[in-house]
């Protein structure tokens, strides 16, 4: 009983907090600080390939993590100066590092789904010879050895579908979030 009202005051506590980064529009506001001290661009990353620090992507992916993926996200980037070129810049490679990571849990869900038909498909298979060798009574053990794997099969196939898809689904739907988010950047 006092473990269920400590988990109640603390979801509370984390509804609150969330509550308190949304703005005026409703959206959930983080902000970034940038000191002078911090390196904007990953030190690896250069023409094309120009990336953001890793830091920096971790700190809003940590923040965010506790919004729900139906409430927008304002990014505001504070402390240096920053052009607008420089601006413009940013938007365009954090809208692509989260793109690139969209398109990853895509390919993901994609396996998924083969993944699950593939041991349905399978485990109904051996399933059916399963019963076709009980009901003619040869084999018992070789009946049973498949009864195991088509079971086997077909709870893959769950696992994929009830644990995996739903967890995958809220991932994509945690960097199309991010795709849309809005990045401001306010001086100090």
């Amino acid at each position: 009983m006092r473990k269920n009202r400590q988990a109640k005051r603390q979801a509370l506590e984390v509804i609150r907090y969330v509550e308190s980064l949304r703005d005026e529009e409703g959206r959930a506001c983080i902000d970034v600080m940038l000191r002078e001290d911090t390196e904007l661009y990953d030190p690896l990353s250069v023409g094309e390939n120009l990336d953001l620090n890793g830091e920096i992507y971790e700190f809003i992916d940590t923040q965010a993590n506790i919004v729900s993926s139906h409430i927008p996200l304002r990014i505001r980037f504070r402390g240096r100066e920053v052009s607008p070129q420089e601006q413009e810049t940013i938007r365009q490679i954090m809208r692509r590092h989260y793109t690139i990571c969209s398109y990853d849990v895509v390919w993901d869900m994609a396996a998924n789904l083969r993944k699950m038909l593939c041991f349905a498909l399978f485990g109904a298979a051996v399933l059916a010879i399963y019963l076709s060798l009980v009901f003619t009574n040869h084999r018992p053990l070789s009946a049973e050895i498949l009864s195991i794997i088509g079971s086997f099969s077909l709870w893959e196939a769950a696992d994929a579908l009830l644990i995996e898809r739903p967890r995958l689904r809220r991932e994509y739907a945690n960097m199309m979030q991010n795709i849309h988010q809005t990045v401001e950047f306010a001086e100090e």
